[in-house]
């Protein structure tokens, strides 16, 4: 009898704790996005949502924010920081001075498409490690492509061409707008359509893939693809530093071993293939730099440059310092635009062995 209790007792005991392990409810995390529903912005983090809480085995579910329903574009860091949101997608961009060392990857430095783009920002941001994200914790640095001049009200063939108009842009991206000659807006994404429409804009310096994500192709006439000067808004996938502590190791794991970096890389450079070919159906003007024009826009975008090294000293990095994360920057946009090339990926910009036909 005695031992038909202790197995009895020791059977039970499984039992009990086979069911707390079944019964124990699933972390529940909140994740917010700014871009439209239909985005493909939007659809890879749906992508991402679903592979995760696959991988850990329905330890962690999520609900999902769209078109800035929890937290718009300019409040995603806050908002992550303060826990109103547990993962946030968005840009720099939107807080500008906020990640003065990250800014670097803003400026136009000869980023030639979002494949290279998207793989320079990591190696940055693991190389450098910069203090301004202690807050949160960073699952990945991505990119967008490269930003190409595009407008509504008449084609740019020269720098002569953007005096008086007023195009859009935000951060350092603003600062290369206004150092080609425009006048720039700081208007979030999403509201840039309308006011194209009310003549408050003439055009945007943004990558093509917006045609589509936030359908600029139905009201821009004009692009011109001035991405020899190379800028892209940078893009940051974090999440709250609290969230992510109280993890159990495994889930952690699952987060940590995820391709967050090569899925964004080919997802921003598939996108922006994407919004060419739509730009090309509606039938936008697509223009080309003259070699002399490239040489121009390239030295006038060299002046935002040296404006960030003098913010910078004037903040208190020793110049060298400042001037090692852009030779870093330019150092490795050379080898992934080797490997780009090796590889024979194509983009929508960059040199002509990589670019669309």
């Amino acid at each position: 009898m005695k031992r038909f209790l202790l197995v009895f007792i020791f059977f039970l005991s499984i039992v009990i704790s086979t069911d707390l392990v079944f019964s124990a409810p699933a972390i529940e995390l909140k994740w917010a996005n700014y871009f439209p529903v239909v985005a493909r912005q939007s659809k890879i983090c749906e992508e991402f949502i679903k592979d995760l809480e696959a991988k850990t085995g329905g330890k962690v579910k999520f609900s999902f924010f769209t078109a800035g329903t929890l937290l718009t574009a300019p409040k995603m860091y806050d908002g992550v920081v303060q826990g109103i949101a547990d993962i946030g997608f968005s840009n720099i961009g939107y807080t500008a001075g906020r990640f003065k060392v990250t800014e670097v990857l803003d400026l136009p430095l000869g980023f030639p498409n979002a494949w290279v783009s998207n793989r320079v920002v990591n190696d940055f941001f693991r190389k450098f490690k910069p203090k301004e994200w202690e807050k949160v914790h960073v699952l990945a640095l991505h990119a967008s492509p490269i930003n190409v001049m595009m407008t509504a009200t008449k084609p740019v063939y020269k720098l002569e061409d953007l005096k008086g108009l007023n195009i859009r842009g935000l951060g350092y991206v603003a600062e290369v707008v206004s150092a080609l000659g425009a006048t720039p807006r700081a208007i979030p994404a999403p509201e840039v359509y309308d006011a194209i429409l009310k003549k408050v804009l003439d055009g945007i310096y943004i990558p093509m893939e917006t045609f589509r994500a936030f359908r600029y192709a139905e009201v821009i006439k004009y692009t011109t693809e001035c991405w020899p000067i190379g800028q892209h808004y940078t893009f940051y996938l974090i999440m709250n530093r609290e969230s992510w502590n109280k993890l159990p190791d495994d889930v952690k794991k699952v987060f940590n071993e995820y391709p967050f970096e090569e899925k964004l890389a080919e997802t921003w450079n598939e996108i922006d293939i994407d919004g060419k070919k739509l730009g090309m159906e509606k039938g936008i003007q697509f223009i080309q730099l003259s070699p002399e024009e490239e040489k121009r826009w390239i030295k006038a975008a060299e002046t935002v440059v040296e404006k960030y090294v003098k913010s910078m000293v004037a903040a208190g990095y020793p110049e060298k310092e400042v001037r090692g994360w852009i030779s870093f920057v330019k150092e490795r946009i050379a080898y992934w635009t080797k490997k780009q090339k090796e590889l024979k990926i194509k983009s929508t910009t960059g040199p002509d062995e990589v670019r669309i036909k």
